[in-house]
């Protein structure tokens, strides 16, 4: 489980799961505070997000009627996915 204590910052998206896939949300949202593009965001990060966690598993357990909570860290990002959003901690 991911720490929240150790992150100064935060920003929060409200998705619909049914229409948005996690992974790609995930993906836009580090990419958007990188400033760079989604496609670029492995090269700046030096990994994917494979590397932390099955993306298809992801999208395969959060859907429209999902009601748990998933947190895990990327890089050096909190990810915490809720039934209503995403939030991305970071310093």
């Amino acid at each position: 489980m991911d720490d929240c204590s150790t992150y100064s910052e935060s920003v929060h998206h409200h998705y619909d799961w049914a229409t948005t896939e996690p992974s790609m949300a995930i993906i836009g949202a580090i990419a958007s505070l990188e400033e760079v593009t989604p496609a670029d965001l492995s090269t700046t990060l030096d990994n994917t997000l494979y590397d932390y966690v099955d993306p298809e598993a992801l999208d395969a357990l959060v859907t429209a009627d999902s009601r748990l909570v998933i947190s895990f860290s990327i890089a050096d990002y909190g990810v915490r996915i809720t039934e209503d959003g995403l939030t991305i901690r970071y310093d």
